[in-house]
């Protein structure tokens, strides 16, 4: 049924990704009426890296299986493929997805937990008339109590609703690279991180059930990533002859400049809120997250208590984490060769870098112990490499 000026509800969810979707699943689950619109046809491609962190599916309510490419059970950590330490960890750090089948099951969740899914209904505007605030969509008006933004990046909700220049963002470039597989199969359950894959940043390669996923980041920013792109899977003989290529932008939301996740009767989440750490760039951990906390200000303040409330949490226990990992990827980035002989290839730091992908250790503890025994790391001493050439 499209909406009419009498649909009602008590929250609308602008953006069906990996916030918004958990989110109405986690509100109909509690007995709360919800719509989530998206301007997009359901299920979507979506520009991602998708890894999905252990400590990202321990937040879910439910089992992800399905949307399972590929389960990470190690990592290589190298500086331009030249040799490699490789951490291998059990239970799994983590698991690759692709976006459009990870975002489809989360949205089926919310659907079969009650909410009300519109697809293709992008996001115009909201009014607040005093009594309700009357949300404005492609495919006519809304009129509910509470309304999240949970569009991605270049979030609608939050321009219209907080202003422009609230969050700011880095560009990253991804390639699809498919392969044959023989040679898929040479990159088995583990992520490579190569942090000489771009300056002042670094590349990953995540193995899917078809492709791997190639792509460069820095919490800098950069130019020509194109160039570095190219340059980063060049290193690597195993994406030599490739069956096909195709490159992907986005950018990542490293921070939110001002500390304002809600505004009246509208609250931020996930990439809109500005909520992707540093070092990695993730943001399905924190989107995840921001919906746990989302919920809990509903059920703890209710459905118009909770823009304070939800404030409060971000603030008291994601915004000092997001700080953390910026501090930390700082302290890599700045110099990558010195920070990969003395700190990544440190033992007790890299068990703290599979750490922080699999939830096992935060980002304030993790930098914590990092400047406490920065003194001894920087004497000349690391792990041997393997000769591990991918």
């Amino acid at each position: 049924m499209e909406p009419t000026v009498d649909t009602a509800c008590d929250c609308v969810i602008v953006g069906a990704g990996p916030a918004g979707a958990y989110l109405g699943y986690l509100l109909a689950r509690a007995g709360i009426d919800v719509i989530i619109i998206d301007k997009q046809r359901f299920p979507r491609d979506k520009v991602c890296g998708g890894g999905v962190s252990r400590k990202a599916i321990d937040l879910l309510e439910f089992g992800i299986d399905e949307a399972v490419q590929c389960r990470i059970r190690g990592a290589v950590l190298t500086y331009g493929n030249q040799g490699a330490i490789i951490k291998d960890v059990e239970p799994a750090i983590g698991c690759t997805v692709l976006r459009s089948e990870f975002d489809q099951l989360l949205v089926g969740k919310a659907v079969a937990a009650s909410a009300r899914f519109l697809p293709e209904t992008a996001f115009i505007d909201a009014r607040d008339d005093g009594r309700s605030l009357v949300v404005a969509t492609t495919r006519g008006e809304l009129r509910c109590r509470r309304l999240f933004g949970a569009d991605g990046a270049n979030s609608v909700v939050r321009d219209r609703m907080f202003g422009k220049h609230l969050v700011r963002y880095v560009p990253s470039l991804e390639a699809l690279v498919h392969l044959d597989p023989q040679t898929l199969d040479g990159f088995g359950e583990r992520a490579v991180f190569d942090f000489a894959a771009m300056t002042n940043g670094y590349g990953w390669i995540f193995p899917k059930r078809d492709h791997v996923n190639v792509g460069v980041y820095s919490p800098v920013g950069g130019k020509a990533l194109r160039r570095q792109l190219d340059g980063f899977m060049a290193c690597y003989r195993s994406l030599e002859r490739p069956l096909r290529v195709g490159y992907r932008g986005a950018v990542i939301p490293l921070r939110n400049l001002h500390d304002q996740y809600q505004r009246g009767r509208v609250m931020l989440l996930g990439d809109a809120a500005g909520l992707a750490e540093a070092i990695f760039g993730e943001g399905i951990y924190f989107a995840l997250k921001s919906a746990t906390l989302a919920a809990r200000a509903v059920v703890e303040r209710g459905i118009d208590g909770a823009g304070d409330r939800y404030a409060q949490l971000v603030t008291g226990e994601l915004r000092p984490e997001l700080a953390a990992a910026r501090r930390m990827a700082a302290l890599i980035y700045r110099f990558p060769r010195l920070a990969f002989r003395h700190l990544v290839l440190n033992e007790r730091v890299n068990d703290d870098f599979a750490g922080l992908i699999s939830g096992a250790i935060g980002y304030r503890r993790c930098l914590i112990k990092t400047l406490v025994g920065l003194p001894a790391w920087l004497r000349p001493r690391s792990m041997p490499q393997t000769s591990l050439r991918l």
